[in-house]
């Protein structure tokens, strides 16, 4: 038997998959239980293998009767295949910016990455949240009442338990596996990630929390310590970009995954005056080009720029948004602020508050 549960990299999904490698040992027969993809492949830019497959090879190389995979990163293939076959499964939601708490409590990878990780799993998980086989548990709900968390696993799975059973198994868990904090999930999960990157972390996931919600996606922001200079691949373009040097791309990144659909991103850039009539082209990219505007600064200041696209499945690395400069001439300083992304349907017209004040300080304005 394969019972399979779906969730953010956490706390929270991992407790999910003991509890079911627990009542799948109530079965009869060994148990494997296994996670993917590992936490060290998320935190890099490697294009994953596909879920699906990795079912198939775990079930070569182990000899259980049962096997638990906790799924991170599901995809499309996968989706079908459950579709398709009415498969039961669990859909562990946390607040993904807890999840990134959890990431950098277990590692020590920096925070930029452990972000990406988390938005890179969110667009999906909505998706398969929607299956008619899910299963969804809420973490602060779950957690709060670990014991009914159990039953609900149990019962749609269709494994008898006791009461008993139950309260074994959420003792031992409470011994081996880092329970999430089942109380006041946003205050904790500022508490737990330097305040420096508490804009990054977020921009990139609360609409992702308040989807998980509700089921409405609004805006997310990609700040700039998400994205890479060129010049210098292990930096965030958190200072001003020479722009000197010829035709080239600046900035780009940051590799992050969207739901399928029509979206808008709306770029804001500060250029310094000596950049007033030289052309600079911002870029929709994923896999190939998606869509493309054109800015040529009359003065130095602040400027905003839309560009729209529409993603399909998701596939290689991720999205990204790429300023190029192309004038061989040019000179000055650009400096990149933050990319607003929205579905078409919630656009507005409005420029964010707060960003002049940010660019007047990045380049001396």
């Amino acid at each position: 038997m394969v019972l399979l549960s779906i969730g953010l990299p956490g706390g929270f999904a991992d407790w999910c998959d003991a509890v079911m490698a627990r009542l799948a040992a109530r079965l009869g027969g060994e148990v494997s239980l296994t996670s993917w993809p590992k936490l060290g492949d998320m935190l890099g830019y490697t294009d994953l293998s596909g879920a699906l497959d990795e079912v198939g090879r775990t079930l070569i190389r182990t000899n259980g009767a049962h096997l638990v995979m906790g799924t991170r990163k599901p995809d499309e293939r996968l989706q079908a295949v459950i579709a398709e076959t009415n498969t039961r499964f669990i859909v562990a939601l946390d607040d993904p910016r807890g999840a990134v708490a959890d990431i950098l409590a277990e590692t020590n990878a920096p925070l930029r990455m452990a972000t990406r990780a988390v938005a890179n799993s969110c667009p999906l998980i909505m998706r398969f949240a929607a299956l008619s086989g899910a299963l969804t548990l809420h973490a602060e709900a779950a957690m709060t009442d670990p014991a009914n968390a159990v039953r609900s696993i149990a019962g749609h799975f269709g494994i008898a338990v006791t009461a008993d059973d139950v309260g074994r198994i959420v003792d031992e868990l409470s011994e081996t596996v880092r329970e999430p904090t089942p109380t006041n999930a946003s205050a904790d999960w500022t508490a737990r990630i330097p305040e420096a990157g508490h804009k990054m972390v977020d921009g990139a996931l609360s609409g992702y929390r308040e989807c998980f919600a509700s089921g409405n996606l609004g805006q997310l922001i990609w700040t700039r310590d998400l994205f890479i200079l060129v010049s210098d691949p292990s930096r965030a373009p958190t200072q001003p970009v020479d722009v000197a040097g010829g035709v080239r791309y600046l900035v780009f990144g940051p590799y992050i995954d969207l739901p399928s659909g029509s979206w808008t991103a709306r770029v804001v850039l500060g250029f310094s005056p000596e950049t007033a009539g030289h052309s600079f082209v911002v870029d929709a990219f994923a896999g190939r080009q998606l869509g493309a505007t054109t800015v040529v600064p009359a003065s130095g200041g602040i400027y905003t720029t839309e560009v729209s696209f529409t993603l399909g499945e998701q596939s290689g690395l991720g999205a990204e948004i790429r300023v190029m400069v192309t004038s061989e001439i040019a000179r000055g300083a650009l400096a990149f602020g933050r990319v607003e992304l929205r579905p078409l349907a919630t656009r507005e017209p409005d420029v964010a508050p707060g960003v002049s004040a940010e660019f007047s300080s990045v380049l001396d304005l």
